[in-house]
């Protein structure tokens, strides 16, 4: 049987897609507003599947479900949509009008929405999907973290779904048989690259292929994972960088905010903090401290570890956990967000509660210990992404031992929100 054999009407994967929307849509979730949920977003690798999958579902999706569809790429194929304009902006914005503000954009529709969306990973990181609930990776990335940045944009702060659901296509029974074939075929060709460069090799030929396969199974393993395992950035080791993670959003405010306030922020002393209640809709939120710090003195190259260099937020909940790293500023970011936003005036009640249980200040103990908590959390996350920073790039080294960081007086605060939820 040749690939040119298998139309969409000869497509058992293609039918079980179909199978699994129209379940959606027949039979959708309720919504935090109680509102119906029939939005799916499906993931493909490549443009050449999207369009396909665009082609295939169009006429099915808005006769016999009566629901309007979109397929951005970054393929020659381009974006198509049966509603509203092309452009990757208007179709994500109808397919999330909540996220994404859309009764805030006058030359917007607010009359219908889409439902079905069909990308590729060039809207896997820093979009706001959440007003779906429903997520189908239609093939599998190579690398375990690109699945779970897809089902970032649907699993993130703000949404207004209870739960939210990802479904995978895996390859067949044969997965661990291919996996073991490609970790061979590709240890050989790496042994091929380092003889072919004349270079020393320090390590007898076994010992360099029995290095590279274990190094090839590692990602493997966590992709096998992934089918029994739900996973957060948090669970692997590997590094992931800063710069996967769009803060573009937040950057166009943030400018807003201080053109229109920049003597305020020029004359704020350092240590400004505020208190907010935890947000019950959220569980995710509970009582702690974001703290933004400041590394002190000179750490130039460092950027490479942390492109928001020199300044480090960090989430750490009552108990001492941290929540969110260095490593992970768009949560804390739309943390800040959802808590803050549009917000005026302190909370009274919050403030005096919080006077009274550190003694107007005299008493900051408990604050210190989770600033403590705040800094080892940065030392540990720092030196993970430098070994991943090395292992990625031949022109990556690891930082000094004067350059890394330890210690509290490595940093000062620049500011603190306090979220209390008593």
């Amino acid at each position: 049987l040749f690939a040119q054999d298998i139309t969409p009407e000869r497509d058992a994967k293609l039918a079980k897609l179909k199978e699994l929307i129209a379940a959606k849509v027949k039979h959708p979730t309720t919504d935090q507003r109680g509102q119906p949920n029939r939005k799916v977003l499906v993931f493909t690798h490549f443009a050449d599947t999207a369009a396909y999958l665009y082609d295939a579902l169009r006429p099915w999706a808005t006769q016999d479900l009566g629901v309007h569809l979109a397929m951005v790429s970054g393929g020659a194929s381009g974006n198509q949509t049966t509603f509203g304009q092309r452009d990757l902006s208007h179709i994500l914005t109808n397919f999330s009008p909540v996220a994404k503000q859309r009764a805030q954009m006058p030359s917007m529709p607010q009359a219908g929405e889409i439902d079905l969306l069909i990308g590729t990973d060039c809207i896997s990181e820093g979009q706001n999907l959440q007003d779906c609930d429903y997520l189908i990776n239609y093939d599998m990335h190579w690398n375990p973290v690109r699945i779970i940045q897809r089902f970032g944009r649907i699993d993130r702060i703000g949404s207004i779904n209870h739960p939210v659901q990802l479904v995978n296509f895996w390859p067949t029974p044969a997965l661990n048989r291919y996996i073991n074939l490609r970790n061979r075929v590709e240890a050989r060709m790496a042994l091929v690259d380092i003889a072919a460069t004349q270079g020393d090799n320090l390590l007898a030929p076994e010992e360099m292929r029995d290095l590279l396969e274990q190094d090839l199974t590692y990602r493997d393993k966590q992709l096998l994972r992934l089918k029994d395992e739900v996973l957060d950035l948090e669970d692997f080791s590997e590094s992931v960088a800063l710069n996967e993670f769009t803060l573009d959003d937040f950057r166009v405010e943030l400018t807003k905010y201080i053109e229109s306030n920049r003597q305020v922020l020029a004359d704020a002393p350092l240590g400004l903090y505020a208190v907010v209640p935890a947000h019950a809709d959220y569980p995710m939120i509970t009582a702690g401290v974001v703290f933004c710090l400041r590394q002190q003195g000179d750490s130039t190259g460092n950027e490479q570890i942390n492109p928001l260099h020199p300044y480090f937020l960090v989430y750490v909940r009552k108990s001492g956990e941290v929540r969110f790293t260095f490593a992970q500023p768009k949560q804390i970011l739309e943390l800040y967000r959802l808590l803050c936003a549009g917000e005026e005036s302190p909370h009274e009640e919050l403030c005096a509660l919080f006077d009274a249980q550190t003694d107007d200040g005299a008493d900051m103990a408990r604050y210190n210990d989770l600033l403590e908590k705040a800094v080892q959390s940065l030392s540990s996350t720092y030196q993970q992404r430098a070994i991943g920073n090395l292992l990625s790039s031949r022109r990556n080294v690891l930082p000094r031992r004067d350059e890394q960081i330890g210690k509290t007086t490595d940093f000062e605060l620049v500011t603190w929100l306090v979220i209390k939820d008593e």
